[in-house]
């Protein structure tokens, strides 16, 4: 089975991806901008987020996402970064608006992979630091949800380099380009070039990539995105997309081997790098707003912390608006002078991509415990409201002692919603953050 042969099937298999990367940047800019909150279901498929699934913790759903993508893409390549990837969208977005001509052939292999070994040994060692710096997926939530300094920075960055060199981020620096193409290198299709080119240079130039030499005939299937535009230039039909093909690498065994040990090492320095600056607490960034009320499911401070990509998916997808994203780079946290949590409600819970916020159910949500209420009874005017909103049943008051006896309150009980400091008329009911989230099991 092959793809080639005829220059209008090519092209015709171009206008195809281009078509889906179209329709996926709608369905992204839809989930992040609030017009397609169901959409966002489908953030539970993107590769990155699924891989730092399992390293900090273990979700069926992270295994079969990672599992498939990684398959599909040892049998098709790259497709995931031309059709899914939001930022590699953008950068052909970028690229095709100011028609970047240039483009780097060079493989910057050691850097790629001492940038993935330092990321996925942060991860393995409890530290989300540079994911949340590099993964596609979140910088351009951020930057879709809060058009702030910080979060525009990166993606205008990204897009700069778009512009120099088109896709130089995926195939230099991004760490999810850099394990997909680990899966691709040796993949069962593979673009190679046949005996019938003719040189003329033309699919080298169109190559975001970088990853074509027309001098020698050889596609770096590593790099490769699977955007086709080399097919759909190709004067003589000379570039296959096909099963079984022999590989378009021609160097040597020995500087295979070469090649091979300095990667390894290069993944490996990389991957001890990012375990001790992790176990040293240099990327622990969220620590700017450790004294915060979490959003439920997140456990604790250590925990959410090791999680949270600041994607802002969940800021986003809150009903009541309630979830802040950080002024600096850390996680988000729950303002609830602004609303109360709602006691019907687990949108966060059921949006977050990476398990940062654990997938409650109703009923789970509804019992845990994110805060905790203190009332101040020299300002309580004895009214009662809070007790009518309590949606536990935390606060009791007896009517006919109103404006006599204040409300009892059962801080066991209480799930920090803060429903009750929004029926406060006097401010008398603060809300304070929790070391760590806990679940009230007795409601009788």
């Amino acid at each position: 089975m092959k793809i080639g042969g005829e220059n209008e099937k090519s092209k015709m298999f171009k206008n195809f991806r281009i078509a889906a990367a179209v329709i996926f940047a709608a369905i992204y800019a839809g989930a992040w901008f609030g017009l397609l909150p169901k959409a966002a279901e489908l953030f539970h498929v993107q590769f990155g987020p699924s891989v730092m699934n399992l390293f900090c913790g273990f979700s069926v759903g992270a295994l079969l996402t990672t599992a498939v993508i990684a398959l599909l893409t040892f049998v098709c390549g790259r497709f995931y970064c031309a059709f899914f990837c939001p930022m590699g969208i953008w950068q052909d977005f970028v690229s095709f608006v100011f028609r970047t001509k240039r483009n780097e052939r060079r493989n910057f292999q050691k850097t790629r992979y001492v940038i993935a070994g330092i990321a996925f040994g942060a991860l393995a060692a409890g530290s989300a630091a540079v994911f949340m710096l590099l993964d596609p997926y979140s910088l351009f939530g951020r930057f879709a949800v809060s058009f702030t300094i910080g979060a525009s920075v990166p993606v205008i960055v990204i897009g700069v380099l778009a512009v120099w060199k088109k896709r130089i981020f995926c195939t230099s620096v991004c760490p999810v380009g850099t394990l997909l193409g680990l899966f691709a290198k040796k993949g069962v299709f593979r673009l190679n070039i046949k005996q019938d080119c003719v040189k003329c240079g033309g699919c080298a130039k169109v190559c975001p990539s970088g990853c074509i030499d027309s001098a020698s005939g050889t596609i770096d299937n590593e790099r490769c995105v699977r955007c086709m535009d080399c097919m759909a230039v190709c004067p003589k039909q000379a570039i296959v997309f096909a099963a079984g093909s022999k590989s378009s690498d021609k160097t040597s065994f020995n500087a295979s081997k070469r090649l091979f040990l300095s990667a390894a090492v290069a993944l490996a320095g990389g991957a001890v790098t990012g375990i001790a600056l992790a176990k040293s607490g240099v990327m622990r960034f969220a620590n700017a707003v450790k004294n915060a009320v979490l959003p439920p499911g997140a456990g604790d401070i250590d925990r959410f912390s090791q999680k949270c990509t600041d994607c802002r998916l969940c800021v986003k997808a809150c009903p009541e608006k309630i979830i802040r994203a950080s002024s600096v780079t850390g996680h988000v946290t729950l303002d609830l002078s602004k609303a109360a949590c709602r006691f019907d409600c687990r949108r966060c819970t059921e949006v977050c991509p990476t398990g940062a916020l654990k997938a409650l159910s109703l009923a789970e949500k509804q019992s845990c415990k994110i805060a905790q209420a203190k009332t101040d009874f020299q300002k309580c005017i004895k009214c009662g409201l809070c007790s009518h909103v309590c949606p536990v049943r935390a606060i009791t008051f007896d009517i006919k002692y109103a404006g006599e006896r204040p409300p009892v309150f059962d801080g066991a009980r209480c799930i920090g919603c803060g429903a009750c400091t929004h029926a406060c008329p006097v401010d008398a009911i603060s809300i304070l953050p929790v070391e760590k989230q806990t679940f009230i099991t007795k409601r009788s």
